[in-house]
């Protein structure tokens, strides 16, 4: 017997790409006068060229990155972060 997924609507399917809302993010690091990208890692607590490829779409961060560049950031993850097309 095979089991059915009828799938919710909701659900994020395993292959789909995220990627971080760099107009949301730049306008929020300038309010906090955070506007070079060394500076924006050393806020998160990564090094700059993690937050060098997260910015370009190259890297995607762990859940308690993301979690912890909105709370930096002070904002949620679901409007620092979207989600594309695979």
């Amino acid at each position: 017997m095979q089991a059915s997924c009828n799938g919710d609507a909701s659900a994020t399917p395993s292959d789909a790409k995220i990627r971080l809302r760099l107009e949301v993010y730049d306008a929020l690091a300038n309010q906090k006068n955070v506007r070079h990208v060394v500076a924006q890692a050393r806020l998160h607590g990564i090094g700059r060229q993690h937050m060098f490829n997260i910015r370009a779409g190259r890297h995607l961060p762990s859940l308690p990155l993301a979690m912890r560049m909105a709370a930096d950031m002070g904002t949620t993850v679901d409007a620092l972060f979207e989600q594309v097309a695979p």
